[in-house]
């Protein structure tokens, strides 16, 4: 039987994580999807499941998600990613929380522990696990707040904890782990930068070196193996980077694609050249 509750996920080109993640939500009457223009499968993927699908133009992600809210049928939300799929366990904990439709839950929005799958392993250590975020919550009470990237939901008081996870196949390989490090640290970086914070070198290097040990002696990351090294390896390269463009903003040090592609000593030659010819032109 469906619940007074409705799901919202935000996508752009999600086609190897959108069709896992709607599979699990069979007992949710309402499910709205937010599109800011995917070019893939991800909306034919839509369509086999009820969803209501909007579109909207990307600006940052605490505003699409409360276009999505705005959008749901019901006051109670699941604001999901489209990498993140509700357990078996977790839905029956969902479901007792509304097993009387005439009695909402006891609280004002509830935190669940995210649990991730990486490079064939779930992750338990490395700070992955449990990882809490407020993904279920009354429309009415909570909104998502953030700048451009790390937006999170405010609620009036503080969110009960679930004890079922949510899965999360954050990475579809190391490629795709890449470019989200790219991405992301390029947004941090934009955020940081209008705040008028600044960076250095030295200071980017420091800040991977310590995320890098954070995750893998202080959280025990060491402890999921293979898996765990990878991460905190990537964890350093990740917060240096994000450090490192923040400073390179600041020195103004990015060169046009177009001088990359052109050989410099050839270049200054050919100038060379050209003020030679004018010079001729000029006598006579």
């Amino acid at each position: 039987m469906p619940f007074p509750l409705s799901a919202t996920i935000i996508t752009l080109n999600e086609e190897d994580n959108l069709e896992r993640t709607l599979a699990a939500l069979g007992f949710i009457n309402d499910i709205v999807i937010v599109d800011s223009g995917s070019t893939d499968r991800t909306l034919r993927i839509a369509e086999q499941y009820k969803t209501r699908v909007f579109h909207r133009e990307f600006d940052n992600y605490a505003s699409q998600k409360n276009f999505a809210l705005e959008q749901t049928k019901n006051d109670w939300v699941l604001a999901l990613d489209a990498d993140e799929v509700v357990s078996p366990a977790l839905r029956l904990e969902i479901e007792s929380l509304f097993q009387n439709p005439n009695k909402i839950p006891p609280n004002e929005g509830y935190l669940i522990p995210r649990l991730t799958w990486y490079l064939g392993k779930w992750i338990k250590f490395g700070g992955f696990y449990p990882n809490y975020q407020t993904r279920l919550f009354p429309k009415s009470k909570g909104k998502f707040s953030g700048g451009l990237v790390h937006e999170r939901v405010v609620l009036p008081t503080p969110p009960k904890k679930l004890m079922h996870p949510l899965y999360h196949f954050s990475y579809q390989n190391i490629s795709d782990h890449l470019s989200f490090i790219d991405r992301y640290s390029s947004l941090f970086a934009e955020e940081e930068f209008r705040k008028g914070k600044k960076s250095s070198i030295g200071w980017a290097f420091a800040k991977g070196c310590f995320k890098a040990f954070y995750m893998y002696f202080v959280r025990l990351g060491a402890l999921d193996g293979k898996q765990g090294f990878v991460l905190a390896t990537l964890g350093f390269y990740y917060n240096f980077l994000k450090y490192l463009k923040l400073f390179e903003k600041h020195q103004k040090l990015s060169v046009s694609p177009f001088l990359v592609m052109v050989d410099p000593i050839h270049n200054i030659e050919s100038d060379k050249t050209t003020q030679k010819n004018r010079d001729k032109i000029h006598i006579r």
